[in-house]
């Protein structure tokens, strides 16, 4: 009996594993830097990252892992990816809006910051889409 056929991951699978990788690097490497002194912070952010709890850590380590496991779900062509990324993405609102209102993330982030964490959350939010959509296309398994 012949194997059934390989399936072909589309290429925006590949990127958005990637992506997803790089950013969690990039994510442990930056609070490594800010943890050692390697990098210096401006008042704002120093007060910020002060005024956060183990609570917002665990909150924050907790979306880095929903979306690498969703990375990962979605090039193994898994179902549970659309699942992953739409919870990372709800729990970051969440926290981002809670984070803004209580404890001064947006004079943390300074001048660019609020941009950056536009385009953050409308890339998850496409991810988010897509991954929903090859869902829908039976792509997911």
């Amino acid at each position: 009996m012949p194997s059934p056929p390989r399936r072909r991951r589309p290429a925006l699978v590949w990127a958005v594993f990637f992506w997803y990788v790089f950013s969690a690097g990039y994510t442990v490497l930056s609070f490594a830097l800010i943890f050692t002194g390697r990098v210096e912070l401006s008042a704002e952010a120093s007060r910020y990252l002060s005024s956060l709890s183990p609570l917002d850590y665990t909150v924050t380590i907790l979306a880095l892992l929903l979306n690498v496991s969703g990375a990962v779900a979605l090039l193994l062509l898994g179902k549970t990816a659309p699942y992953l990324f739409s919870a990372a993405l709800l729990l970051n609102i969440a926290s981002v809006a809670l984070h803004a209102l209580t404890k001064g993330l947006v004079a943390a982030l300074g001048a660019g910051g609020p941009i950056g964490l536009i385009l953050g959350s409308g890339i998850s939010l496409l991810v988010c889409f897509y991954a929903w959509r090859l869902y829908a296309r039976g792509t997911l398994t």
